[in-house]
């Protein structure tokens, strides 16, 4: 398991990425799961920035709160009953 501390929305982006690829799911399927288009999924993977989560970490950042995500690379039913 692996632990990032999230400073920005890019670094949140990477995980949700990474954490996607590894498990073999692709984009749209990811993006009809959530009831997100495409575009917006990539756009979030890829670090661009939105109004919502902009102003979310702008938030946490004054706050002085900091977001640890805790995630597993790969296909998570392995091994599983």
């Amino acid at each position: 398991m692996y632990t990032v501390t999230i400073r920005r929305f890019r670094d949140l982006g990477a995980v949700i990425k990474a954490v996607r690829a590894s498990r073999g799911i692709r984009q749209e399927e990811l993006a009809d799961t959530l009831a997100f288009s495409r575009n917006y999924l990539q756009e979030l993977e890829n670090g661009k920035p939105n109004l919502y989560i902009t102003r979310l970490f702008r938030a946490l950042n004054a706050l002085g709160i900091t977001i640890s995500v805790s995630y597993t690379l790969g296909d998570t039913s392995e091994g599983r009953d």
